[in-house]
């Protein structure tokens, strides 16, 4: 999505011209971001020229088109969440039908195959989706404190020494970011994907300490931590 700040740049690929949404920010990397829907952003540090943005989107021209290639095989997207009794929503890679009940209380459990979902006004979408989001918001903070530790164990060539500072927040474009500053991000929505999802994202985040691009050396490092990684991310 466009702010006030972006602008639209054309990189071609084969006479096939591809729309980049670019924003100059207060940053020292050039990012590249494919999203699910094709859509191409980019953030550049403030201090450089248009040109060289766009000399160095060209270069990238080839992943950027492997990349929106990947996400064509999983259109279309699925559908937006009407929140109503009978839809499936997931956790841990799991489809749990909702049940929505009129209470006193506000309270969401898990019981059998149903998302249980006890509000005063049953028939209000957004009451049952603020209780459901809080749900997740809770158990994805307590899921992952525990699961990077784990990884971070099971990953001594990481060398990491003293506390690995996390965020649980729900993020548009993204499964999971690594500041400069050393801050561990994670989407809220990964909570609804299978474990091994999860602590790959995790895994690959935890090696942005050490590397913060993705040149080769960087997944030289995420192969000796997770042989398996790039089966983890097809099923992401």
């Amino acid at each position: 999505m466009l702010d006030a700040s972006s602008q639209i740049v054309l990189v071609e690929h084969a006479g096939e011209p591809i729309p980049v949404s670019l924003a100059f920010r207060d940053r020292t990397r050039l990012s590249i971001s494919v999203h699910p829907d094709g859509s191409v952003t980019a953030l550049a540090p403030a201090n450089r020229s248009l040109d060289e943005v766009l000399a160095h989107l060209n270069r990238r021209r080839p992943w950027i088109v492997r990349q929106q290639r990947h996400f064509e095989k999983y259109q279309p997207l699925p559908l937006e969440k009407r929140y109503v009794c009978g839809e499936t929503h997931l956790y841990l890679g799991r489809q749990y039908r909702l049940r929505v009940r009129q209470s006193g209380e506000i309270s969401v459990k898990l019981v059998g195959g149903y998302f249980e979902v006890h509000i005063p006004t049953p028939k209000q979408p957004q009451i049952v989706a603020a209780a459901l989001g809080q749900w997740y918001q809770t158990h994805a903070e307590q899921l992952f404190s525990a699961r990077l530790e784990q990884c971070r164990q099971a990953a001594p060539a990481l060398r990491l020494s003293g506390e690995v500072k996390l965020r649980v927040r729900p993020m548009k474009r993204r499964w999971g970011s690594c500041s400069e500053a050393g801050t561990i991000t994670l989407n809220t929505e990964l909570v609804k994907t299978p474990l091994p999802c999860i602590d790959y994202v995790i895994m690959h985040e935890l090696c942005h300490l050490r590397i913060h691009n993705h040149h080769p050396a960087f997944y030289r490092l995420l192969t000796r931590c997770m042989p398996d990684w790039r089966q983890r991310k097809e099923c992401l």
